[in-house]
């Protein structure tokens, strides 16, 4: 694995990361050999540039990003957000397709987690992820997660894509976080 720094998102970088996510969750190459696809199931685009603005809102929530310090490019990002009560949210975790199978996906994961406690002193991880992706599902439980039980409707905003079948739903995963000190 060649080397990655970890930096906070630019207003600048939100285009990228549009692609970025895009292709890892719904783009044709992905759908062809990433496990990590939504492709099969969900029709359209993950996000666009106005739902990223939207999101990326410093020093509360922002997009951490994994990038390639030769190339400048951005190996991997995720969305992160402090919920109050002590609990963060993680979200849009996206490697780029070259960069899979590398660890970058666990790295990230975890920096977002070391950050959450720092920023916030957050001692809960929480994510969303659709129910029934068994392999995804298991990723995220080898790292620690654990299902809650409780689910939420898949967005009925086509901006986030359209489910091919009916009933899609997200199932909230937590991880208790460390106690750590604030920097």
């Amino acid at each position: 694995m060649s080397a990655v720094v970890a930096r906070l998102a630019q207003t600048a970088d939100l285009p990228a990361l549009v692609t970025l996510v895009n292709g890892v969750y719904r783009g044709p190459e992905a759908a062809a050999r990433a496990w990590t696809t939504e492709a099969n199931i969900i029709d359209g685009q993950r996000c666009d540039l106005e739902m990223l603005q939207t999101l990326h809102q410093p020093p509360l929530a922002f997009f951490l990003l994994l990038e390639e310090p030769e190339t400048g490019r951005i190996a991997a990002a995720c969305h992160l957000k402090d919920c109050g009560a002590a609990i963060a949210e993680t979200g849009m975790l996206s490697v780029a397709l070259h960069r899979q199978g590398q660890g970058l996906g666990s790295l990230l994961l975890h920096r977002a987690e070391t950050e959450a406690q720092h920023r916030w002193q957050s001692s809960v991880m929480r994510l969303w992820v659709i129910d029934g992706r068994v392999e995804l599902l298991a990723f995220y439980a080898r790292r620690g997660y654990r299902a809650t039980g409780v689910h939420q409707p898949f967005p009925s905003d086509p901006r986030y894509g359209i489910p091919r079948t009916p009933g899609l739903r997200l199932l909230a995963l937590e991880k208790p976080l460390a106690r750590s000190p604030k920097r």
